[in-house]
């Protein structure tokens, strides 16, 4: 016979020792504003690194335009910076274009995961948003080692260890682990971008060695033209130097820009998950940046 005096008590004890789990958890937890500053800068950099990731895109393809449109106005150029006319993706070649989005791609990856993290995310997803971040960082040079086998590891059992009935802690334990064991990385990520896409960054001068004959074509059709059929010819050449000169000018400063915030804001979410006091003023910067970056574009493209 069962004896419901024992079942009881024992019955109550276990729910004592669940709601002071549950206590003791909420304390750990992130705090809302916590998790405002963890969505803020996730948000951003998965906005910096889509978006850049996008740009560079459209840029190859634009090249490959630009470099058919100058062949067709002008024929070969003496320019010598142009090198091999006929590659006409020259310095968007498919495998520095590749390394490059491999980058900003892992900068994204990197805010998925942290967003996953701090909303209701599946663990299905939160597990393919963390796989997605590591393989990210491995396929970059000079960054992956950035990453040791033993942090790898440390954010591995971090993503792995979210659920259960501390589900709150352990989503805190796991944002901090991965802020802290991937900042070198993410460092060095920021550091390509910022190395690429300013002032004489490689991304700045190639548009500019093409686009400058591209615009002495152009010039010439439009003055040797004698009726406005002839002129009309160079219109496709000028409408694609228009685009390309508003992405030169406003957004490869830019993405820099937003790369530089990221830095600083990634170094402040560190901060900002172990201590609820902490300034967010330096996330708020990175978002305002990476919100002007989407904003630009989107002018480019719905001009």
């Amino acid at each position: 016979m069962v004896n419901l005096m024992t079942i009881i008590p024992r019955r109550y004890c276990l729910l004592n020792f669940i709601f002071a789990l549950g206590i003791f958890g909420a304390g750990c937890a992130l705090t809302a504003n916590q998790k405002m500053a963890v969505s803020q800068f996730s948000e951003s950099a998965v906005t910096l690194g889509d978006t850049t990731t996008s740009e560079v895109r459209v840029m190859r393809d634009t090249t490959v335009k630009m470099n058919i449109a100058r062949l067709i106005l002008g024929g070969k150029s003496a320019d010598k910076r142009l090198g091999d006319q006929t590659s006409l993706d020259r310095g968007f070649d498919f495998d520095r274009v590749q390394i490059v989005t491999g980058a900003t791609q892992a900068l994204a990856a990197y805010g998925r995961t942290l967003l996953a993290l701090v909303t209701d995310t599946q663990s299905s997803e939160l597990q393919a948003a963390s796989n997605e971040f590591v393989a990210s960082f491995s396929r970059i040079p000079n960054v992956n080692s950035q990453l040791s086998d033993q942090q790898l590891k440390a954010i591995g059992t971090a993503i792995q260890e979210v659920g259960g009935l501390w589900i709150e802690w352990k989503r805190r334990k796991a944002v901090t682990t991965i802020v802290k064991e991937s900042e070198q990385a993410v460092d060095k990520l920021c550091d390509l971008v910022i190395q690429d896409f300013g002032e004489k960054g490689w991304v700045r001068l190639q548009l500019q060695v093409i686009q400058d004959p591209l615009m002495a074509a152009a010039t010439n059709t439009l003055f040797d033209a004698r009726t406005s059929s002839d002129r009309a010819v160079a219109s496709p050449a000028l409408q694609l130097l228009h685009d390309n000169r508003m992405r030169r000018s406003e957004v490869l400063s830019r993405i820099t820009n937003g790369a530089q915030a990221m830095k600083a804001a990634n170094k402040a979410l560190l901060q900002a998950v172990e201590n609820p006091e902490w300034s967010l003023q330096d996330i708020h910067d990175f978002a305002t940046r990476a919100h002007s970056l989407q904003t630009a574009v989107r002018t480019i493209v719905n001009k």
